[in-house]
This record gives C-alpha cells, structure tokens and sequence, in this order.
C-alpha cells in the first residue's frame, strides 16, 4: 500500500487544482528553491492533522476553499483495513476494487463545508473532519461522496505512518522519545518483550515495595490521615490515599536522551552542530526501517518516509552510501526526498523511481511536471550530463556529447557506413536535420578548409577538436542542438 496520487486544491503556494502522481519506491522531488517541493510534504501533515484554513491556503485566496485528497492503492490496501489487529475496520465499507489485482482508498481534508447523509443520519463536514470516498455513494457533487464515518478521525494516523526530516530539524526531535518520534519508535518496537522479561518484574516488585504500604506510602499515611480529617470535618466525608501505581514503560522511556561521544567527550545531541544531527536523524530513519524488516511478516499499516535534501552536510561518497540505503528502504517502503543533488541520482531506477520537477510561473505561482524517468541510454542511464538535464534542466557539453555518440551508435546499427562522419551527416539531414553551419577544418599543414555541417556535428566537432580555434558557438545553438538530438532519439524510440 502506498500514496499513488496526491490533489491539491489552493494549498499553500498551488493556486488551483494539481494532480501528482507518484511511485510506489522513490519518488525526488527537483526544482529550485521556493517552488513547492516541501510542500508536499506539508500536505500530507494537513491531511493527518490540518484544522486551521488560513494556514494552508493560497495568499490572496483566503476566500476560496482549500483541499488536499490522498490516493493510496496497493494489492495488500484490503488485507491491511480489514486485519483485526490493525483497528481499521471503519476504512473497509470504502476500499475501491480496482479489479486489476489492486484496490485503492480515497481520503480528503477540505474547507468546502456540506451535508451528507451517512446511513440515517445527516453529518456536517468541515475542515476538521477527514473524509473518505464513498464508491457506493449516490450524491451527484463529488465533494458529497466523501463521507466521515464516527470515529475516523482518531484513526487516520493509524492508517498510515510518516516518518519525516527536515532540513532544519529541530534538537527536540532528538530528544523526545514518545511513541509519534522516530526514536521512540525504534525502542518501542524492539522492547515489546522486555516486558515479560524477569528484569521487568523485579523491577515492578521493586517499585512496589518501594512505594508501597512499607515504603513510601508508610511515610505519606500520616499526612493522608490529616488531610482526610479535615476534609470529614468541613465536608461530612472523604478518606484520601496516595497512590504511586507503575507508570506505564513508555513513560520511562519519554525521560530518556540520546547522547553522542565525539573524540571521547559525550554530549547531548542538541549540542552537536547541524551536520552532526543530520547524519543521525538519517542513522535513524535507516535503523528503524530495518527494525521494521526484523518483524513477522504480518500486515501492517504503511510506512512513508519524506526525507528534505538529505544532501546537506554530506559528501558526495557519503550521498552514494546514502542513496544505496535509501533505495533499500524502498524496496518495502514508499521514500519521497527533495534534493538538488546529482549524485543521489547516480543510481535511479526507472522501474520504481520518478522525478516531479517542480518550478515557478512569473505570477509566483508553483507548478509540477509530469513524472519524469532517466532512462535515455538504456543499461548507462542515468549519466551525471542525462541528470542535470533532465532533473535540473542544466545543460552541459557533456550531455552534448552523450546524445549525439548514442544517436550515431543508433544510426550505426542502421547502416555501418554511419561510423563516418560523413555519412551520419547525410543520415542526420534525412532526420530533418538542417545541413546550414559553416565548419572551419584545420587542415595538418595549417590550412583552413570550409565545410557545411548539420548543428550538432558543428558543436560536436568544436568540442572534440579544442585546438581549431576558428570556431565557436552560443549558449542558445548548445541548447538548440540538444534538441535536435533528443527529438531525433524520441522518433527512434
């Protein structure tokens, strides 16, 4: 199970409607700064918990409605709402078949205040009530079908679990060990039979006797008789006892810190630098995700980790490390990272990753692109030149020369005449391709020899001919080549 779709309706910066969709491994959310990218990620805390409209709504649009909905699908979303020991009974009159082998649920928080009619009764909805789309449902308006069965609040961070990082996390998180924090988490999954075990008993007897008839409730007995006579003397009853029962075990671990040595001097983690609590908030996420693989294979509710530039602080060798831990996690769990890395894409896999690349208008208004796939040479996609042309639009001499070598290979399995220039030449003008660009070849006696050319061998040739200084071309003609080539390689394909 998994988030395939997500729609925001005039959230934050999306003035209007945007459809993303996403896949089911990891999804990197590109752009520059300001366009959006962590926006995703505070929709779907608006989905878990959102309730005041004029925090999420588009600047100047205060006076329309404000929607986010969540598609999860998945071939286990039936068996995981309808196991008993998951409490998700309330999500299974609203599961969709798909009837692909799939099944798909629908969950939307919206400001649009309306009727439904659940069973017999009428229900108001409003923005602090999470919605769920009814398939049966024979409302005419869309916003109708989205019902909110009692008690669905309480359980929608039961039907799904996000882990995040921000890039300015906060030492708090590092030191709060309650069951919502990553850390907390980790413990109380590895500690559910400590509990059973001797020490914890000793340790309740212990408590017991220590605060107990013979211990410290002796000592309290005689304030309690006190307080207990005046209470009978001014209110005719009452007989007061202290009662120092066992806190549960999350409770002791909530007094916890976590504490991190650096050249033999050991501090708490909210006086390491801003490096130092990056790297472990990602230990974190890696640990407890393999704490998560340690588990019987049972259905469980589904984990989604939303990781923001993990990059920062790291070196290129360690993103490497990062991302082959990353896409491991993915192999279980849905991953979704902003970045601005090329390196954390060295390895993307087009079968399980996309690319949203996210941008914004001159109105100041953020826009996402259709998910993008780096797979443009095959078995060597992705190059760092396929990179940061397609997930940063930088374009680079080098990704030049990645085209037109794939695209003469492809001619060249056509006809070997076409490993000669001038032959691919004549296979490029057959593609559309303008022969119009005057080449100076420097001849070995020093001559000077004109040539016509198509645009990319003329760029192609000053690239791979630094010596012949009688050529040159502009930004704009890298950029015009480029795409030549690449509409020549989507007419291939």
């Amino acid at each position: 199970m998994y988030i395939s779709k997500i729609k925001l309706v005039n959230f934050k910066s999306f003035k209007g409607e945007h459809v993303i969709e996403f896949s089911e491994g990891v999804n990197f959310f590109v752009g520059n700064n300001n366009c959006g990218k962590t926006t995703i990620f505070k929709a779907i805390e608006f989905i878990q918990g959102g309730k005041n409209k004029l925090d999420f709504v588009t600047q100047g649009f205060e006076t329309e409605n404000v929607s986010v909905e969540l598609e999860f699908k998945g071939a286990d979303l039936s068996e995981i709402v309808n196991d008993e020991n998951l409490n998700l009974s309330k999500y299974s009159d609203y599961v969709i078949d798909n009837e692909d082998g799939t099944y798909s649920l629908r969950v939307l928080r919206s400001s649009q205040e309306c009727e439904v009619t659940q069973g017999r009764k009428t229900v108001s909805l409003d923005i602090s009530k999470v919605r769920i789309y009814n398939p049966n449902s024979t409302e005419e308006d869309d916003i109708k079908r989205f019902e909110n069965p009692t008690g669905i609040d309480r359980t929608i961070t039961a039907l799904f679990d996000a882990q995040f990082v921000y890039s300015d996390i906060k030492n708090e998180d590092y030191q709060d060990f309650g069951k919502t924090k990553i850390i907390g988490k980790i413990i109380n999954d590895i500690t559910k039979d400590f509990q059973k075990d001797d020490i914890w008993k000793e340790f309740q007897d212990a408590h017991k006797k220590t605060f107990g008839d013979e211990g410290l409730g002796k000592i309290l007995k005689g304030i309690a008789t006190k307080i207990s006579k005046v209470l009978k003397e001014q209110y005719g009853d009452g007989e007061v006892q202290f009662n120092f029962g066992l806190p549960e075990i999350d409770n002791f671990f909530k007094t916890g810190s976590l504490l991190l040595s650096d050249n033999g001097i050991t501090t708490s983690v909210s006086e390491k630098g801003t490096g130092m609590q990056r790297a472990l908030a990602l230990s974190l996420i890696q640990v407890y995700a393999g704490v998560l693989d340690t588990e019987e294979a049972t259905p469980s509710k589904p984990i989604m980790f939303f990781i923001d530039e993990p990059e920062t602080f790291l070196h290129p060798k360690a993103q490497d490390k990062l991302i082959d831990s990353l896409n491991k996690i993915s192999e279980k769990y849905q991953v979704f990272i902003t970045t601005h890395s090329p390196y954390l894409l060295k390895k993307f896999d087009s079968r399980t990753q996309q690319i949203n690349i996210f941008s914004k208008n001159d109105d100041g208004v953020n826009s996402v692109s259709d998910k993008r796939k780096l797979n443009l040479f095959g078995t060597t996609s992705p190059t760092i030149g396929e990179i940061n042309y397609i997930a940063f639009e930088v374009n680079s001499v080098e990704f030049h020369n990645e085209l037109y070598g794939f695209v003469q290979a492809k001619a060249i399995d056509e006809d070997e005449k076409n490993y000669y220039e001038k032959d691919f030449e004549k296979w490029l003008v057959d593609k559309d391709v303008a022969q119009d660009k005057n080449y100076h070849r420097l001849l070995k006696n020093g001559d000077i020899q004109q040539e016509q050319k198509t645009l990319p061998t003329f760029i192609r040739n000053i690239i791979h001919h630094p010596e012949n200084l009688n050529n040159s071309y502009t930004v704009e003609e890298l950029k015009e080549s480029t795409k030549l080539l690449l509409n020549i390689l989507h007419d291939l394909a």
